[in-house]
């Protein structure tokens, strides 16, 4: 995703940086800026979520004969995580994050995860499965937090004033 948010420095919308005489028009001015920077921001990241949505488990059907077979043959649940289809699905796509935890992991995946684990669960057995969403490394949401600041960051250009 290429999008960049421009923003301009918003210092007197706080009071731990405003300038010392700040006026009442700066204040409003530098408010309303940051509020319409943190929306560009939020829309961003949703726009990301969205496209962890349409993209979800893409690999099941770029690889659909592939993945059928491993379906549908008798294995053991060692053959079937075993299947080059399936090493295919879990290094190929991010929200696997017990079994291929990507080092860029972020909140995007981890949410990706939650929702395909809730998901599957409910409309293969008609119950959340606790034990699916535990983390083996709870470390990862650590991870993810400091990625998607990244993530965020890497999106947002500051337009110096001239």
């Amino acid at each position: 995703m290429t999008t960049k948010i421009k923003i301009r420095r918003t210092k007197n919308a706080d009071s731990r940086t405003a300038d010392e005489n700040l006026g009442y028009e700066a204040l409003l001015e530098d408010t309303q800026e940051h509020l319409r920077d943190v929306q560009s921001g939020m829309i961003l990241l949703s726009d990301m979520v969205k496209q962890a949505g349409y993209d979800h488990d893409y690999t099941k059907m770029a690889y659909f004969d592939e993945f059928a077979e491993n379906v549908l043959s008798e294995h053991t649940n060692e053959e079937f995580i075993s299947a080059d289809w399936y090493q295919k699905h879990i290094f190929e796509e991010r929200h696997h994050l017990n079994a291929n935890c990507p080092l860029d992991v972020n909140l995007i995946d981890v949410l990706e995860m939650i929702v395909d684990c809730v998901m599957a669960g409910k409309g293969r057995s008609g119950h959340v499965t606790p034990s699916y969403l535990i983390l083996k490394d709870p470390s990862i949401l650590e991870r993810a937090y400091w990625n998607t600041v990244k993530l965020v960051d890497e999106h947002v250009i500051l337009e110096e004033d001239e």
